[in-house]
């Protein structure tokens, strides 16, 4: 049987390419992710921030692959049937069968494993310096193979090949000799009991995830979001079978109404092979979905915080930093000569509060107090004189200090200062930042500011209107001031300020998922398209033989790909809408007017992607084996 395997690998390797890129790639981003994790924990450095962002994108990146590599797999065996058919009426029994299917992934994903590590250290080295360009890591430290990450790559890779071919494996005995006489390719039984039960499970943890999202508090709401997408995304892909046929006749009514019987003939594909379709349809669900829960979580997160912030502030504008590094020393200087703006300086930096390492916003004495009030579970803001400290409650909680106690502030560059705490902040839909008064012109302030642009802070400020300057008037006098500098102007509530770092990570978060993981996913709506092209031939001579011409055959072919995008975009779509609902309720519940924002704008550039990847990776493999067929019933030479 091991033969068998080999020397199907050997005449079918157009079909198992795609398969072995697709476990190389997934197997190079999870060996470069942990050696980079690994090169950061040796270096003596901070790089707190680029682990955290390390282990979010190997969360996502795993499941990626994960999801990727399992149900190209899956689809792989599927289009066998015939072929397993063949072997058993040549007296092959099912033990042997699944002998061949095991061996076909056992080799792939060693090949495919092998491959990914070899690849994984340029690509560690190459998200160390992505990270470092955007601010998130101090440096690029020396990244050498690791045996644990490389281990753990090629592990997952071969554990998902089976776990991709043990569902369909189980099916070998149900499939009978006669079977590999038959010429229609019609899905029967396309849900089976295992879908169902893997389909309804996966839904079962999305309303899980969706009522701990709902119930959740502070930094929680983003990770669960994420969950809850993942399984959305898993179930919508296992019970994609149940919404294609009624799904496929309502995408073909409107061409129904042309001429001709393409719209029938492609409706009719895309409902007799239920499981073609959905196979293809799932690359496309999770690339949109995937990201529109990102792009979706973000922008709804950030809104929310931005509208909870201004509850607690007197101020009418804020002045932010369109760039990294907040607003500079000279753009502060400027917006202070605006006559009229009484103004609050923010500087923050990450600071070492004892034994962490916690964002903090330095500001002069009195100025802070004026501009903004959030609630305080013990002391207040407005307690706050030079030499005071009042602490988020993350900090609180791992520093272990309260009301009272002094603690040593380090900031970058080596200044010191040691403040008293005088007040704790409740837990809240805001930034954990903490804030310190501190006069100006002191070693502190000055270390503060100088963090900003060049540290992994920023600097901000706070505007009110002085007696006899009106809010808009002030706008205008600001942005007069900026010049040319990086910076925006905002009334309190349409941005919450202080975020730039916050938006650096999204930034490079959304690069490192969309760049690595979803690059499978784009690989493998060519790959599966490739696959169902060449076990099409007969098919498509049945076409030729009927009297089309090879013009009206890769249009249809073209439109059913269209079609499977179009499928594949609307399950994304339903998710992406589901989970953002369901973020909404979580953070609508402190805050009044929170719009739902779906991403429309990132929703429809992807699935203008897919398509764009879907119908040459259709059209061209079609027209290739209407070329080599020797008739019209589309047997090959």
């Amino acid at each position: 049987m091991i033969w068998i395997a080999v020397r199907t690998l050997r005449d079918r390797w157009p079909s198992f390419a795609g398969s072995l890129l697709i476990i190389a790639l997934g197997a190079a981003q999870i060996s470069a992710v942990g050696l980079t994790m690994q090169a950061a924990g040796r270096d003596g450095r901070d790089f707190s921030g680029a682990l955290n962002l390390l282990g979010m994108t190997m969360l996502i990146t795993t499941f990626v692959s994960v999801f990727v590599i399992a149900s190209t797999f899956a689809y792989s065996v599927a289009q066998r049937r015939r072929e397993f058919a063949l072997l058993r009426s040549l007296g092959a029994g099912p033990v042997r069968v699944r002998a061949v299917l095991y061996g076909e992934a056992l080799l792939v994903a060693a090949v495919g494993g092998a491959a990914g590590c070899a690849l994984s250290l340029p690509l560690a080295e190459g998200l160390l310096r992505l990270m470092h360009a955007a601010g998130i890591a101090p440096g690029v430290p020396e990244v050498r193979y690791e045996a644990v990450p490389m281990a753990l790559a090629a592990c997952t890779g071969t554990a998902v090949a089976l776990a991709g071919v043990w569902g369909p494996a189980r099916r070998i005995r149900r499939i009978r000799p006669i079977e590999a006489l038959r010429e229609a390719s019609v899905d029967t039984g396309a849900m089976t009991l295992g879908r169902w039960v893997l389909g309804l499970g996966a839904t079962g943890l999305a309303v899980l995830a969706g009522y701990g999202l709902v119930n959740a508090t502070g930094d929680g709401a983003v990770p669960l979001t994420m969950a809850l997408g993942m399984v959305s995304i898993v179930a919508a892909a296992f019970l994609a079978p149940v919404v294609v046929p009624p799904v496929a006749a309502a995408l073909a009514l409107p061409a129904a109404l042309l001429p001709g019987a393409g719209a029938l003939v492609v409706r009719e594909n895309m409902r007799t092979a239920v499981r073609r379709t959905a196979s293809l349809c799932a690359p496309v669900l999770l690339t949109v979905g995937l990201s529109g829960v990102l792009a979706g979580a973000v922008s709804l997160t950030s809104a929310s915080m931005a509208r909870a912030t201004a509850e607690w502030t007197s101020a009418d504008l804020v002045v932010t930093a369109t760039g990294p590094g907040g607003l500079s020393g000279g753009t502060v200087d400027r917006l202070r000569a605006v006559p009229g703006a009484e103004l609050a300086v923010l500087d923050v930096a990450e600071a070492g509060l004892g034994p962490v390492s916690a964002p903090v916003a330095f500001a002069e004495p009195g100025a802070l107090a004026r501009a903004i009030d959030p609630p305080a579970v013990r002391g207040s803001l407005s307690d706050l004189d030079e030499g005071g400290l009042v602490l988020d409650p993350l900090a609180a909680a791992e520093t272990g200090l309260d009301v009272g106690d002094r603690v040593e502030v380090r900031l970058p560059g080596g200044a010191r200062a040691e403040l008293r705490v005088r007040g704790v902040l409740a837990e809240g839909n805001w930034n954990a930042t903490s804030y310190a008064a501190v006069p100006p012109g002191s070693a502190v302030a000055e270390a503060a500011a100088a963090a900003g642009p060049e540290g992994p802070g920023a600097t901000f400020l706070y505007a009110s209107a002085g007696p006899g300057t009106g809010p808009e008037e002030l706008r205008g006098a600001l942005e007069e001031a900026l010049g040319g500098a990086a910076a925006r102007v905002d009334a309190v509530g349409e941005v919450e300020p202080g975020r730039q770092e916050n938006d650096r990570m999204v930034a490079v978060l959304g690069g490192l998922v969309l760049g690595m993981g979803l690059f499978c996913s784009c690989l493998a709506i060519a790959n599966t398209l490739v696959m169902s092209a060449s076990d099409r031939a007969r098919d498509l001579g049945a076409l030729r033989l009927a009297g089309a011409t090879g013009g009206q055959v890769l249009r249809m072919v073209a439109a059913e790909a269209a079609a499977v995008v179009a499928l594949g975009a609307l399950l994304a779509w339903g998710v992406v809408i589901g989970v953002l609902a369901v973020l909404h309720r979580a953070l609508s519940a402190g805050v009044d007017g929170l719009p739902l924002a779906v991403p429309w704008g990132p929703l429809l550039a992807l699935t203008g992607v897919c398509a764009a990847i879907a119908l040459p990776s259709a059209v061209l493999p079609a027209r290739a084996v209407l070329r080599r067929s020797a008739s019209l019933t589309g047997v090959r030479e």
